[in-house]
C-alpha cells in the first residue's frame, strides 16, 4: 500500500492501494448516538477521480461490484439456511429451493449478473416448461428472483431482469375446489359423531389454513361470548427437530374472528368429549391425535378423503375447506376486504384471484343491468 495524501480534517483521506492497482477515498460517515465511528471506502481508476470525489467536483461512478449468477446464488442459499437454523423455513421447502437452484445455476452459472436479460429468463423458464411441471418453473423463476433481490438488499446490484419477466408456468395454475352451500352441509352432517367433525367444521366455518387449524390451542378460543371468538396465534410448523407451535404464517395472519353458531357449538362439544389432555408441550392442543400429539397433513388428508367419498362429495384437499369458505362468503355478497380480512390475506387481489369465482363462475351482472333496461 502507498501513501496517504491527507485532506482537510473531515474531508476524508487518500491513497494508492497496490493491490487492487485502485486509489481509495476513505471518508467519514456520520455518527449516531451510541455507535462506532463508520468509514465509507470509495475506489477509482485515477487520481484524479479520486481528487475530484474528495473536493466535491464531477467525477465518474465507481466500478460496479463483478459478481456472477452463481455468486448471488451462494449468498442467498446463505441467508435461506440462516432462516432455516432459526426455524423460519420449513425443511420441505428448504429442499424444493436447493433442488431449483441446481437447474438455474446451470443455466447461468458462466453469467455475470449484470448482463442477465429478461429475454434470457424467459427463454430459460420456457425451456423448463418442457421438462417440467408449471408450478416447478415458478419455483425456478422465484429462486433467480429471490437471488437477485439478495444482491440489492447487499448493494451489489440495482437490476433484476427476474422481477420483470413473466413465468408462462403460471398459466396452468389449478382452482381447487370449492364446495355450494348444500355440499358443505352434507360434508358437516356426513363427519357428525366423528372425532374430526369439529376440525371439519372450524375449516369451513372460519376458514383456517391447515395449519393453523392444526396449531390451534384451548386459551385462543372464547366460548363465553356471543358470538364465540377464535384468536389465531399459532402456526403448526415442520422444523429440523419436528413439529413446532410457531409464529402466524403472515403478520396479517393473526387475527381475531367471530365463530358462526355451528363452529361454537362443535367446538363446545369437542372440548366436553376430550380426556384430560396429558401434561407437556402439546396440552393445550384443541386438535390432537390419542395420544396427545398434533395431526399429520397425511393422515388428515386421508380422514378427508374417506369423508368426502362417504358423503358422495368430490375429493377434497384440506386447503379446498378454506377456499369453500371465502368463496360461499364471495357469493353470499360479502366485501372481498372482510373476506381477506377472514382469510388472513395481506392483498385483496390473492382474494379475488382464488376465491371469487369458485362457487360461481360467471360475473353476477344479470340482474342488475336488467334491472337497469326495464326501468329506462
Amino acid at each position: 500500500m502507498g501513501s496517504t495524501t491527507r485532506s482537510e480534517r473531515g474531508t476524508g483521506s487518500l491513497f494508492y492501494d497496490k493491490g487492487s492497482k485502485r486509489w481509495v477515498v476513505m471518508t467519514s460517515l456520520p455518527k449516531t448516538t451510541g455507535e462506532k465511528r463508520r468509514r465509507s471506502r470509495r475506489t477509482f481508476r485515477t487520481k484524479a477521480e479520486a481528487m475530484g470525489f474528495l473536493s466535491g467536483g464531477p467525477t465518474s461512478e465507481p466500478e460496479p461490484v463483478v459478481v456472477t449468477v452463481s455468486d448471488l446464488l451462494d449468498g442467498w442459499q446463505g441467508w435461506v439456511h440462516r432462516r432455516a437454523e432459526a426455524n423460519q423455513l420449513a425443511p420441505n421447502t428448504v429442499d424444493g429451493y436447493r433442488h431449483a437452484t441446481a437447474h438455474v445455476r446451470t443455466a447461468f452459472s458462466g453469467c455475470l449478473a449484470s448482463d442477465v436479460t429478461v429475454d434470457d429468463v424467459e427463454r430459460f423458464l420456457t425451456v423448463q416448461l418442457r421438462v417440467h411441471s408449471g408450478r416447478y418453473v415458478a419455483l425456478q423463476r422465484n429462486v433467480l428472483d429471490q437471488a437477485y433481490r439478495w444482491a440489492q438488499r447487499n448493494r451489489l446490484l440495482t437490476w433484476n431482469p427476474a422481477q420483470l419477466s413473466t413465468c408462462p408456468g403460471q398459466l396452468d395454475h389449478k382452482p381447487g375446489v370449492a364446495l355450494t352451500a348444500e355440499q358443505a352441509q352434507r360434508l358437516l352432517e356426513a363427519s357428525r359423531g366423528d372425532r374430526l367433525h369439529a376440525l371439519w367444521a372450524v375449516m369451513l366455518g372460519v376458514g383456517l389454513r391447515p395449519g393453523e387449524a392444526m396449531g390451534l390451542t384451548w386459551p385462543c378460543v372464547d366460548l363465553g361470548s356471543d358470538p364465540g371468538v377464535l384468536h389465531v396465534r399459532h402456526y403448526l410448523r415442520r422444523g429440523s427437530e419436528g413439529v413446532f407451535l410457531g409464529a402466524p404464517k403472515t403478520a396479517y395472519s393473526a387475527r381475531s374472528l367471530d365463530m358462526p353458531t355451528f363452529v361454537t357449538d362443535a367446538l363446545r362439544a369437542h372440548s366436553e368429549g376430550c380426556e384430560s389432555p396429558p401434561e407437556g408441550l402439546w396440552r393445550d392442543l384443541v386438535f390432537a391425535t390419542g395420544s396427545g400429539t398434533p395431526h399429520g397433513h397425511r393422515n388428515l388428508r386421508r380422514a378427508l378423503r374417506g369423508l368426502c367419498e362417504e358423503a358422495g362429495l368430490p375429493a377434497l384437499t384440506l386447503y379446498d375447506l378454506r377456499r369453500t369458505a371465502g368463496s360461499l362468503l364471495v357469493d353470499a355478497g360479502v366485501h372481498l376486504e372482510c373476506v381477506a380480512d377472514l382469510l388472513g390475506h395481506s392483498s385483496v387481489a390473492t382474494t379475488r384471484r382464488h376465491y371469487v369465482r369458485a362457487v360461481r363462475p360467471t360475473v353476477p351482472h344479470a340482474v342488475g343491468l336488467d334491472a337497469v333496461i326495464r326501468s329506462g
